[in-house]
């Protein structure tokens, strides 16, 4: 077993001398952190009910683990990566996808097909030939001038205020949500220099019952965990229950976000759904496409994060599925759906 530092952070150090052989993990974590948080000791006890060993990669050990894996003195058969970024030109933990994938091991989500389905300039036009509803968007090219105009039709289409958005940001970095002028997309272009970005019509979303419908879905291995997600509450969820799937015709939620699992081939992600009103119709419109690292925090610790039951449904998927696929059992790709009882 690894040692550990002074600070107690485990270390990799030269390993896999036992008869030239690899130090073999059988599930792998890949969070900058080195803090213990509910999802990650959930990992550790499902990995442990599986009798599954548990590697946390870390800012402490990462570039330890990449030279080891690579020399092959490290072997690691499940990576869950929670902190790649494959839009910066050197990232350790984009780094370490690849070289897990390299020695064709599972990385979730595979870094080729993550690297294009977060990029929203790429996965928006995915999503419009297969017919998912999204917002009017205009696609502002990284090599275009800050002084680059819109046609009449697109500035009809786009509406005021609209939204602009970096197309490979998270965490709401280089977002303006109530845009006015096309001179604040040379403003949000100083936290994402390089980048395309995406001018976007505002989405209203219809109440249903008192709640704005608007949700973000969690999407597993084949089955969708919907939850309400107000963004004007800054991201508060509640797990959408039976009857309001049922009584609110949210069926749609499933069938949007399993379309989109299958055109971008990721296995875990999360997107945004919300309900708005078109001509007399409610339509269910993809608003933030694919978030591959998700939310999982616990709403215990976190208000505004994921129900705790949500997150550890996860987790006890997450492990389940990589003991499955390591000991060669057929997985099944059904469609599936779990809602708060």
């Amino acid at each position: 077993m690894p040692g550990q530092d002074s600070a107690g952070v485990p270390q990799i150090g030269p390993i896999g001398e036992d008869m030239g052989r690899p130090k073999t993990w059988d599930f792998a974590l890949g969070w900058p952190e080195y803090k213990e948080r509910p999802f990650i000791e959930w990992l550790k006890r499902e990995c442990e009910l599986k009798k599954m060993s548990f590697l946390w990669v870390h800012d402490g050990n990462v570039d330890d683990v990449i030279k080891n894996v690579e020399s092959g003195s490290t072997l690691i058969k499940f990576l869950f990566d929670m902190n790649a970024t494959y839009s910066v030109p050197y990232d350790r933990y984009a780094h370490l996808c690849y070289a897990v994938k390299d020695t064709r091991r599972k990385v979730l989500n595979d870094p080729d097909d993550a690297k294009s389905a977060t990029d929203k300039s790429v996965t928006h036009y995915d999503l419009l030939e297969a017919g998912i509803p999204v917002p009017f968007t205009v696609v502002v090219r990284r090599w275009e001038p800050d002084t680059f105009k819109l046609t009449e039709a697109e500035r009809k289409n786009l509406g005021i205020p609209f939204v602009i958005k970096p197309a490979t940001g998270y965490g709401k970095i280089g977002v303006v949500m109530d845009a006015k002028t096309l001179k604040e997309v040379a403003k949000a272009r100083d936290f994402a220099k390089g980048d395309n970005f995406l001018l976007q019509e505002r989405i209203e979303p219809v109440t249903l019952n008192g709640k704005r419908a608007w949700f973000r879905v969690f999407y597993v291995f084949g089955e969708a965990i919907p939850c309400w997600w107000d963004i004007c509450t800054g991201g508060t969820y509640q797990h959408v229950t039976f009857s309001e799937m049922y009584n609110f015709k949210l069926l749609h939620l499933v069938r949007i976000v399993t379309r989109i699992a299958r055109i971008t081939n990721m296995e875990f992600f999360t997107t945004e759904i919300a309900v708005s009103r078109r001509g007399d119709q409610k339509v269910p419109i993809a608003i933030d496409y694919v978030n591959d690292q998700c939310d999982l925090d616990v709403k215990s610790e976190q208000p505004s994060a994921p129900p705790n039951d949500v997150v550890e449904h996860i987790i006890r998927s997450i492990v389940r599925y990589a003991k499955e696929l390591q000991q060669g059992q057929q997985l099944p790709r059904g469609i599936g759906v779990w809602l708060a009882r």
